[in-house]
């Protein structure tokens, strides 16, 4: 336990005690770095613990295993040359900044522990897809084949990792290698299911070949995988904080990777393989990677070999959330909030009456088209207007009658609930897109619309096995003319995007960039031409 005093940072140049014309450089022209660092006693603040022998020292107590120290200037200098300074004023030979990146340098280099054992209780331990709930490193190489007795100079290993769904809740990740150095062809495989991912079954493969090699060795890792290749020279790189390690997938693994790399002495180096090219090894390899997902899954327990910060959360004691905590818990949050949505029963009728619509849109487009400006600007006030409508479009918020007579009663008391225009259907935000009003000029401007659409695909086609766009829209569902029982039609109605479309786009090209394109030009005609010009019809006979 270490009792510490409590000092700020000033400049003594902005004090009051400060007699500026003691010195040769003007005061208005003094620049921070070239200000003289001050530290003085802190008058008191949340941070002071009350100290019977001294109560009116800022005083604080604190568990430390070790202290940053740093230099002072003498005291009779400073005082002969600033004499009008208090003797409580510490003078710092460093520039504060300086000593704030010394102390927090100080701080990630302490080896503290980042993870704690993940003893699972009785319910985890009951789940199926908990088996065997921790193997330390020295365990997980006494399941590997790897020959001990025999001393490997020069270790060439083919890892692949796989991920496989089990059911619709489950994902079990595969890791295995092949060691080709030797004539036995080593091999070795196993499975984990914390976070999985693709990526981490392949850092999983690299882990368990790095924990099985011998100290002093040359190591080559065949990979069909760039981006682990990219991520392992990027977190070997010793300039690399530990702040930008803690936002990248999987850093847990990473750096027990390394650690055991400074600490065996090995010399590892990644390969590139081109995945599925009929390489023997690496086939071999894939396959052994698929067939470890069938295996019980194993979790790591990496508590001693990690050198991250401590503070990292868990998942449901599992193990560590090793990726980046923002991005996780965005994800979190967005789901929640999207569940939300669809649960609100302004949008019942965009599912239809057995919500069997929902699988028919593509949300993340109707994301991006949402958000998509008009006009090119990042922020204007037109731009602002025009996806304002499309939210209250989407939402089926219209001011419409039947909102104007919820929301405003007393101004609207006497408007009639039957619509105007047609006579023939309540007015509300599910009719004025389909009044038989308009029934003619609708269905020749829809057309219109995908005429537009097939010119864009015959311009932007990249697929050559690919039909005719004017046969591929015919025979599609947005080809339906029936707009009143036209799903898509309805879909694109309300500014969402249906499957329909982006499967039709899908046939004819392949870059997304692309399919942006082609989708953002026939949503912008379809809403020029039929949301917004039906829309103000409707608008204007009310207001008439």
């Amino acid at each position: 336990m270490t009792q510490l005093q409590h000092y700020m940072q000033s400049y003594l140049e902005d004090d009051t005690l400060f007699d500026s014309r003691a010195s040769h450089t003007p005061l208005d022209a003094i620049t921070p770095r070239k200000k003289t660092t001050l530290l003085k006693p802190c008058k008191g603040c949340a941070l002071h613990t009350y100290n019977v022998d001294r109560p009116l020292i800022c005083t604080m107590y604190i568990v430390t295993s070790s202290l940053c120290k740093f230099k002072l200037y003498n005291q009779n200098i400073m005082k002969r040359k600033f004499p009008n300074t208090k003797n409580s004023w510490k003078f710092p030979t460093k520039h504060h900044i300086t000593l704030h990146n010394m102390a927090y340098n100080s701080f990630i280099n302490l080896n503290r522990s980042s993870f704690s054992h993940f003893n699972l209780n009785s319910n985890f331990s009951k789940n199926d897809m908990v088996h065997n709930c921790e193997f330390t490193p020295q365990e997980l190489a006494m399941n590997c084949s790897l020959d001990k007795n025999h001393y490997y100079f020069l270790y060439n290993i083919f890892k692949d990792g796989s991920l496989s769904s089990v059911g619709t809740d489950k994902s079990i990740m595969g890791a295995a290698w092949v060691e080709v150095t030797s004539s036995v062809n080593d091999t070795f495989q196993c499975s984990t299911a914390h976070l999985p991912s693709s990526t981490k079954a392949e850092v999983l493969a690299i882990l368990s070949a790095i924990i099985v090699a011998l100290t002093h060795c040359y190591v080559t890792i065949h990979t069909d995988s760039k981006n682990v290749i990219d991520t392992f020279n990027k977190t070997g790189r010793s300039n690399l904080s530990q702040r930008r390690i803690m936002k990248l997938n999987n850093f847990s693994l990473w750096i027990l990777i390394h650690c055991l790399i400074k600490t065996k002495s090995l010399r590892v180096d990644m390969l590139k393989v081109k995945a599925h090219s009929g390489h023997s090894q690496n086939d071999r390899a894939d396959h052994l990677a698929k067939d470890a997902c069938s295996i019980p899954p194993i979790f790591l327990a990496i508590s001693h070999y990690s050198q991250a910060p401590i503070m990292v959360p868990t998942l449901a004691n599992y193990g560590p959330i090793d990726k980046n905590i923002r991005k996780y818990l965005q994800r979190i949050t967005n789901l929640h909030t999207f569940e939300k949505l669809l649960r609100t029963k302004a949008l019942s009728p965009l599912f239809g009456p057995t919500s069997d619509q929902f699988d028919k849109i593509d949300w993340e487009l109707t994301k991006d088209w949402i958000a998509r400006s008009c006009d090119g600007s990042i922020c204007s006030a037109v731009n602002d207007r025009h996806t304002g409508f499309k939210i209250k479009n989407l939402g089926h918020i219209l001011p419409t009658v039947d909102k104007q007579r919820l929301y405003y009663p007393k101004f609207y008391p006497d408007l009639p609930i039957i619509c105007i225009l047609c006579n023939s259907a309540a007015a509300s935000n599910t009719h004025w897109g389909l009044c038989h009003q308009h029934h003619a000029n609708r269905l020749t401007d829809y057309k219109d619309c995908l005429s537009v659409l097939i010119e864009a695909l015959e311009t932007h086609k990249e697929i050559a096995t690919a039909p005719s766009a004017q046969i591929a829209v015919s025979t599609s569902l947005l080809g339906c003319f029936d707009l009143e029982h036209n799903t898509s039609f309805y879909i694109l109605l309300y500014n969402a995007v249906p499957n329909s479309l982006s499967d039709l786009i899908a046939r004819f090209i392949r870059s997304r960039k692309v399919k942006n394109l082609v989708m953002n030009t026939f949503l912008s005609t379809f809403m020029d031409n039929i949301i917004r010009k039906y829309w103000r019809k409707y608008a204007l006979a009310y207001k008439q």
